[in-house]
């Protein structure tokens, strides 16, 4: 594999915040596919993938998670809604589920993977269900961030958001019911006549945010 990394570059130069959608160009089903299969092979501790995505199709309902967000526009907008939430049952079925998973790809006995087993389970019993929160919220980023670079690669716009009630958004798609709790929205589409997109990029310096230690 060999992507020039002026391309890279050039893309997360190119992208920005959307706020503002093209909302007459829908987003090609096989492009969403490949922005949601980059964030389903994030990577996540021990591989427990404690996250699911929701992509919010019914108008009706995208009506009301605008309310949940603050009236922002883009989450009527936007030709797709992605709702990203972490898994509230870390505790009680992470652990069986991934090894579950990795005996079945590897087409290996469960009881050969013992080890990570009692890793996973280990470091979840050693923390509260605070913490396990914390945790899970904090691994359900890395797909966002994921899913973020990769639709600039391909030439589509970004809208990420935590500007919205969480519990609310929890009740509209029912997601408390289904261990879950939203984290944070994200929309994919093509911007439209936005002032913003005529702004530089404003960073700190390279030097600033690196540093080597030798």
């Amino acid at each position: 594999m060999n992507i020039k990394k002026d391309t890279i570059l050039q893309a997360l130069n190119w992208r920005y915040a959307t706020q503002v959608f093209d909302k007459t160009k829908p987003l090609d089903s096989e492009i969403l596919t490949t922005i949601l299969e980059s964030a389903r092979l994030a990577p996540s501790s021990f591989g427990i993938e404690p996250w699911k995505f929701i992509v919010v199709e019914n108008s009706d309902t995208r009506a009301k998670l605008q309310v949940a967000g603050y009236g922002q526009p883009k989450i009527t907008d936007a030709p797709v809604l992605v709702v990203i939430a972490y898994r509230t049952d870390v505790k009680e079925n992470i652990s069986r589920e991934l090894i579950e998973r990795v005996s079945k790809t590897n087409k290996t006995e469960a009881a050969a993977f013992d080890v990570l087993k009692q890793m996973v389970d280990s470091t979840i019993n050693s923390r509260s269900e605070n913490d396990l929160n914390t945790w899970s919220k904090a691994q359900a980023y890395i797909p966002l961030g994921i899913m973020i670079e990769t639709a600039a690669l391909l030439g589509i716009d970004s809208g990420p958001m935590e500007g919205f009630d969480p519990h609310s958004v929890d009740e509209i798609l029912g997601l408390k019911e289904k261990h879950l709790h939203a984290t944070s929205m994200i929309t994919f589409g093509y911007r439209g006549d936005d002032p913003a997109t005529k702004k530089p990029k404003v960073r700190r310096d390279f030097n600033e945010v690196v540093e080597f230690i030798k």
